[in-house]
């Protein structure tokens, strides 16, 4: 049976488990929104109010539903705006769908107000696009793009479609919905168990794929079968290891040299679900240290052998190759043998964690507070339930140190760098678990980026603990002139004093200033309770 264009593309969506569009209309969007008004059950439409916070509230929103979230912009401008988020969720893997509304079709070479080549515009950031010039080809369009935006690496896909297709006056074929079918085990498990089994001093890296796939229970049964400490890969978006485990040994820094000092003790490491271990300043030679024997897993077969040579590699989906892995380990590693490696592990990191404990816990003071002393105060505070949006830069590096998680998803980051993301991201991760404490903790220069996500979290009385470490720089980037070499003020780098507790009231956003690290753990402590959002203004020394 036919469908009227804007019709079959509410019926795709309602297929796909579209119950929210993420959005900032425009003209060339009004055909879509009239459909919506129209069908009683159409998706609810989540405004925002600059398209940078609109793709970060869908990015949230999928990373916490598993499904595609679909986004709404406006013409080439409202795209322009949002590709910093379009280029955040590529590179954290997050799959969107994502539509804008292209001038009228009839008036196209006239170079119309507003108008431009958006395919050309979004291709850079997005894993595809689809220039829709015909109604008959939309139906099919948007579905290759549901499918494409999970297959392997995950990511955005852009459809552009004129805003007068919409309206024809025709009836386009809707196809059946196809189930993307479920990747098993890797094939070749039985020689990564025997190069795990054989190794003496094992070691694990967690990349984002873990908590992506939902795959952490199944890691840590590998890692307890041959007693392997566990490192987070550099700057993770996800919860891939428990915190609190005792093989748990922290996130490998992001350089070369770093993380080749890291792994240079052990003599075989299992790299799960890691994308090429993103370094971020440059250091020289390769990321892993001479001789080590590399088992490589990932359910996308682009990133075996990528970046280093791995002496087995397997492509799979992660949660069945791991869950299959551990059952072979543990036929060949004793379990005494295990059991010790665990031990002298915990004994370790139980040493580490509580330096650095002691050391944050010092640092408690009157505000303005250290950095240090924010971090714990924050990690103590939390809810055990709560979720971690994270965008803080250099405290949050203290917080990955202090923070003890278990639960899959409760830690949440983005490795793409275009700061403004936290805000919009932790509004739509509230939309998608309403019964989940969520905590965003912004630097203050990433919430000035984002601030208009405020208004978003105002509007659906979104119950988000918003927590802005105050401390009137970018201090990253002062950090790194340091360590170039640079001398004296580093120019373009001061923010100045900045209150935001005057920014979120102008939102409609209850807000307060914290006065001491321990008043800001009470703060954090009582998330679970909060029924609209709040934002705590945390002054840094």
């Amino acid at each position: 049976m036919g469908r009227r264009p804007a019709l079959a593309l509410l019926e795709i969506l309602r297929g796909e488990g579209v119950d929210r569009v993420f959005g900032n209309p425009g003209t060339t969007e009004l055909p879509f929104l009239a459909a919506l008004m129209d069908a009683e059950d159409a998706p609810e439409y989540v405004l925002g109010i600059h398209e940078g916070a609109v793709v970060s509230m869908a990015d949230g929103y999928a990373r916490a539903t598993g499904r595609p979230a679909f986004v709404s912009l406006h013409i080439a401008a409202g795209l322009a705006n949002g590709l910093i988020g379009l280029l955040n969720a590529r590179r954290s893997r997050t799959p969107l769908v994502v539509m804008a509304g292209q001038q009228d079709r009839r008036h196209l070479q006239q170079d119309p107000m507003l108008s431009g080549d958006l395919t050309g515009l979004a291709a850079p950031a997005v894993k595809a696009t689809f220039d829709v010039q015909h109604a008959r080809d939309l139906p099919l369009a948007v579905r290759r793009a549901f499918a494409l935006a999970v297959r392997p690496p995950a990511g955005p896909v852009f459809l552009s479609v004129p805003m007068d297709l919409l309206t024809e006056d025709t009836e386009v074929e809707v196809p059946a919905r196809t189930p993307t079918p479920r990747s098993g085990a890797a094939v070749g498990l039985d020689r990564a168990a025997v190069l795990l089994g054989a190794a003496a001093r094992p070691v694990i890296v967690a990349g984002d794929g873990v908590g992506r796939e939902n795959a952490l229970p199944a890691l840590v049964r590998v890692a307890e079968a041959c007693g392997a400490p566990v490192h987070h890969q550099p700057m993770a978006d996800f919860l891939n290891f428990p915190t609190t485990h005792a093989l748990y040994a922290g996130m490998l820094p992001p350089r070369h040299d770093a993380i080749r000092d890291a792994l240079k003790s052990y003599d075989t490491v299992l790299i799960a679900g890691a994308h090429a271990f993103t370094p971020h300043h440059y250091s020289p030679g390769p990321p892993l240290p001479p001789g080590i024997t590399v088992v490589q897993l990932d359910s996308d077969p682009d990133e075996i052998g990528r970046n280093f040579p791995a002496d087995t590699g397997l492509v799979g989906a992660l949660a069945p190759s791991l869950g299959r892995l551990a059952e072979l380990l543990t036929q060949r590693v004793p379990a005494h043998t295990a059991k010790a490696r665990v031990l002298r592990a915990s004994e370790r990191h139980t040493a580490e964690r509580n330096r650095t404990e002691a050391a944050a816990r010092a640092a408690y003071s009157p505000a303005p507070l250290a950095p240090w002393a924010a971090a714990h105060a924050v990690a103590r505070g939390l809810p055990p339930d709560a979720v971690v949006v994270e965008e803080a830069i250099t405290v949050g590096l203290l917080l990955r140190r202090l923070v003890r998680l278990d639960r899959p998803g409760s830690y949440t980051h983005t490795v793409g760098g275009g700061l403004g993301w936290g805000i919009g991201a932790a509004v739509g991760r509230a939309l998608a678990e309403p019964g989940r404490p969520v905590v965003a903790v912004l630097g203050d220069g990433c919430a000035l980026f984002g601030l208009q996500g405020l208004w978003s979290a105002a509007r659906s009385a979104a119950p988000v603990l918003f927590v802005v470490l105050n401390n009137g720089a970018y201090r990253t980037l002062q950090d790194t002139y340091e360590v170039m070499g640079g001398q004296g003020a580093c120019p373009g780098t001061e923010l100045g004093a900045l209150d935001f507790t005057q920014a979120a009231r102008f939102f409609g956003i209850d807000a307060v200033r914290a006065e001491s690290a321990d008043q800001l753990r009470e703060l954090v402590s009582e998330t679970g309770g909060l029924t609209r959002p709040m934002l705590i203004d945390v002054p840094l020394r």
